[in-house]
């Protein structure tokens, strides 16, 4: 008896294509159906998809400062609200399996050094693919870092807080919060388990993601900002999916480059930035024939930017997680380590300004993802932090980070 398919597995079908971080499913929602409106959306060619996080990150060691030096050394708050929405551009001629993908959203930071608050648009573009997806086309507004490295642990983006963390490609010039214009071609190999994947953007601001946001327009569509110039990205990987008898494998390694300037510590400009990074995930066994996807994993990274202008140079990291742990199929558990390189030419900057500065930082961090119910889902953090900051020196940080999405 051939098995029956669910309407909300069809919507599926129109999520948006290429990103790293898979959109939760629509049956997974809080309404897959949302009365009729899904259904008769999905009839002519559009999906939205929408949701909510609130979360907090708190010192359990009570270093509160005034004013706040980083994230949770105060009780940090945040909200995000969010809708995603896509259309089937095949309806109107476009060659190929072709798409057209709209990301807004509109969030608020308690702490403002840790990112702007306000209203963006993250996501305006057309993806189309080619020869049964082995060539994929984008091009429009995004965040370039969506397409690019990987920084959710899992098949959905519920697990993303228990996600790979590295400050390095966002320092020499991923956008985040706001959106840029970009282009960029993912070719694959007639398994399509092998990719080489190129793609060009507009830089970050040099001065930070709020001048950034800052010197945007107000819907984050603006082409060109001062100072913010090309970033080009090549990513290199060999991707299996988890299936019966077949184990997830991701392997990525990627070169970018700044070309805009970017001050030097030790005065002066340097004409440009870069960085390389090397990940890798592999699934050591799975726990569930039919859900191929539970099973323990491992990830490990490495950075490496120049010290000379950027404050993080170089981290290392390895994390353990099990996708469906405790028979949860939708949960995940992560046990993580990062060591974090600084700059030593930043470190003797701010020593000779009189500051104590460090030039390493450890972090060990252990997170649950928890189905509360359809749609809702619950992420808890324990993270330990020797050298929060690289200056002025801090003492060791506990942080307790907890948030609650829903999903519509």
């Amino acid at each position: 008896m051939a098995t029956e398919i669910l309407p909300c597995h069809r919507y599926d079908g129109l999520q948006p294509q290429g990103t790293t971080n898979p959109a939760i499913s629509t049956c997974e929602t809080m309404s897959p159906d949302l009365g009729k409106f899904r259904e008769k959306s999905a009839e002519h060619g559009w999906l939205i998809q929408g949701g909510i996080t609130l979360g907090g990150t708190f010192d359990l060691l009570h270093h509160g400062a005034h004013p706040q030096l980083y994230i949770g050394q105060n009780p940090t708050y945040r909200a995000n609200g969010y809708v995603t929405t896509t259309y089937d551009l095949s309806r109107v001629g476009f060659a190929g399996a072709s798409q057209l993908v709209f990301n807004a959203n509109v969030q608020r930071f308690w702490y403002a050094g840790e990112n702007p608050t306000g209203f963006a648009i993250n996501s305006l573009y057309v993806s189309q693919r080619f020869n049964e997806g082995r060539v994929q086309l984008q091009y429009g507004f995004e965040e370039l870092g969506n397409q690019f490295y990987g920084f959710a642990l899992g098949t959905s983006s519920t697990t993303s807080p228990a996600g790979v963390g590295s400050s390095i490609p966002y320092e020499v010039g991923f956008i985040f919060n706001k959106t840029a214009p970009e282009i960029n071609l993912r070719l694959a190999s007639a398994n399509k388990h092998f990719y080489e994947r190129i793609g060009v953007t507009r830089s970050v601001d040099p001065e930070g993601a709020q001048a950034d946001w800052d010197h945007n327009n107000f819907l984050g569509l603006k082409w060109h900002i001062p100072g913010a110039k090309a970033l080009f990205i090549n990513e290199l990987g060999y991707q299996v999916e988890a299936a019966p008898s077949q184990r997830m494998m991701w392997l990525r390694q990627g070169v970018m480059y700044n070309e805009s300037r970017f001050s030097r510590f030790r005065g002066g400009y340097a004409g440009g930035n870069y960085a390389y990074y090397l990940v890798g995930d592999y699934q050591f066994f799975q726990t569930d024939a039919a859900k191929p996807y539970r099973g323990f994993y491992v990830n490990v990274k490495a950075d490496y930017a120049p010290p000379d202008r950027n404050v993080y140079t170089g981290d290392i990291g390895a994390t353990l997680y099990v996708l469906g742990p405790f028979g949860q199929p939708d949960d995940a558990l992560a046990l993580g380590y990062t060591f974090n390189r600084l700059s030593r030419s930043s470190q003797r900057m701010q020593q000779a300004s009189g500051i104590a500065a460090v030039d390493y930082s450890r972090n060990y961090a252990l997170s649950y993802v928890y189905r509360v119910a359809r749609g809702v889902y619950l992420s808890n953090q324990l993270s330990y932090t020797a050298n929060p900051i690289q200056a002025p020196k801090q003492p060791e940080a506990l942080t307790w980070m907890s948030s609650l999405s829903l999903s519509y």
